[in-house]
């Protein structure tokens, strides 16, 4: 081996070494980085659920009684009239007929008739946007992003895919304008990221799409022949993954706290708003939304779209949040500059960690090598086996168990953000042992058979104490 090679493994293995006795000093602060796990702002994409925002000292400012004034008698608003959105409609109407006050039906006219100001004024509202748009044809295009955004914030449900196939469902209705013309790929690149984080998602990464996570056969309820192969749409070039974190602290205490529909709830929205900003925009898109709701495979779609790897446990592994991800896809065919993947050390870390899989309470991770799946190679996971024990537990149906013990999925503190750097940069895997070892030391979790039912032979076992709102026997009487 040549002279100059010798010198940097020499060089790279002295790195590594400093690596894990860094690792190796970390140990002996944990109880600092308990505390700095428990910070607000650790939870990455929850810090507003911890209640950080709401800093300001109220108990200071408490006073007896409230900083408004009583003088008589009161009397409760009356919905239908003094709401200016529940009768405005009966003005607008009462302008196209020339009616008057005395010619409205009860309440309207003794409202009016109380206020006749309000009559003219709300009367006037019809021309007044008559007028606006008159002079929006010559300044509208100032505002597209704006209308867009605006109102794809109000598309927190899907407008229904029914048996619409893609070429009517994912484009814009009929009688829509034309797609706008985009500066650059990147440029949309870019303003799709920063809409993305506008709708609620944590992370975004958009790649072209790739057929082969297509699949070959779709579920029903999405436009297409259920007994037929389904085609892939033309238009389905690019793949926009959104996707938000799992509350962190009932995440910790699975099988029996955590819960993926607080995660499925917000991804569905980011990828339903964001598909109603793109047709906006003039162009179609598709969102692939959890639970059950894909037309395609998402870990693989993550990983090409650079967000992070896939673990031995199958779940895609991001270096933010860990594996504590829940993702939703939109498909689109508005050209945009697309992320790379990113290899920041967990294929290698799997290889020897293997914790999932020891602590799995059915089995279904494998902890020997990849295996050929579908032409790729990849860790295999038995979804059967997975999906038994889902039902085998009280308190939350499912498990997450692999995703809770896994070390990535840390809160965002400095140590968390250490051991991340350590790893990612060390090519000899001694601090991946040495990490995984610490965790297994200091971090223990119950027998895998105690995480099942009682009436199954398990202990009811939790991976982590719940967290205090979630001890039922702290607040009902049983």
């Amino acid at each position: 081996m040549p002279e100059r090679q010798l010198r940097v493994n020499r060089r790279t293995l002295i790195k590594a070494a400093g690596a894990t006795s860094a690792v190796l000093g970390l140990s002996g602060l944990g109880l600092s980085g308990y505390r700095a796990g428990k910070a607000p702002d650790s939870y990455t994409g929850c810090e507003g659920s911890q209640g950080a925002a709401q800093d300001f000292d109220r108990k200071r400012f408490a006073v007896d009684t409230p900083p408004y004034e009583k003088v008589g008698p009161t009397s409760r608003a009356d919905g239908r009239t003094e709401v200016i959105f529940s009768r405005v409609g009966v003005a607008r109407s009462a302008a196209e007929k020339g009616a008057k006050i005395e010619d409205l039906d009860e309440p309207f006219k003794s409202y009016y008739a109380q206020h006749p100001e309000d009559f003219e004024f709300d009367k006037q509202n019809r021309e007044l946007r008559r007028k606006v748009r008159e002079d929006s044809e010559e300044n509208r295009n100032r505002y597209i992003l704006a209308e867009a955004w605006a109102g794809a914030m109000g598309a927190v449900s899907p407008r229904s895919i029914g048996n619409d196939p893609p070429e009517v469902s994912d484009f814009p209705r009929q009688g829509s304008r034309e797609p706008f013309k985009m500066k650059s790929p990147a440029a949309t690149a870019k303003l799709i990221k920063k809409v993305s984080y506008e709708f609620g998602t944590v992370l975004v990464g958009i790649t072209k799409l790739n057929p082969d996570w297509v699949y070959q056969y779709p579920s029903s309820r999405r436009g297409f022949a259920t007994d037929e192969p389904i085609e892939v749409p033309k238009h389905w070039k690019y793949a926009i993954v959104v996707g938000t974190p799992m509350s962190w602290d009932p995440m910790y205490a699975n099988p029996t706290y955590g819960t993926s529909n607080d995660a499925y709830s917000k991804s569905r929205i980011v990828a339903f708003r964001l598909a109603s900003f793109i047709k906006r925009l003039g162009y179609a898109a598709r969102p692939h939304t959890p639970g059950n709701s894909y037309d395609l495979m998402v870990p693989p779609i993550m990983v090409d779209a650079g967000l992070g790897e896939q673990g031995r446990h199958s779940v895609v592994i991001t270096p933010e949040l860990g594996c504590n991800f829940r993702p939703a896809v939109v498909t689109t065919n508005l050209p945009m500059a697309t992320d790379k993947p990113i290899a920041f050390g967990v294929q290698e870390f799997c290889k020897t960690c293997k914790i999932c899989a020891e602590q799995c309470p059915s089995g279904a991770i494998c902890k020997g090598d990849k295996e050929v799946v579908r032409g790729y190679r990849r860790y295999r996971l038995h979804s059967s086996k997975c999906f038994n024990f889902w039902n085998s537990t009280h308190g939350s149906m499912g498990c997450r168990v692999c995703i809770a013990v896994c070390p990535y999925t840390r809160k965002s503190n400095w140590v968390h953000k250490t051991a991340l750097q350590v790893t990612a940069n060390d090519p000899t895997g001694l601090s991946h042992k040495m990490l995984t070892g610490m965790q297994k030391r200091f971090y223990p979790g119950p027998e895998p058979s105690d995480y099942y039912a009682a009436t199954l032979g398990g202990k009811n076992a939790s991976y982590r104490e719940p967290p205090w709102w979630l001890k039922t026997e702290d607040f009902i009487a049983l």
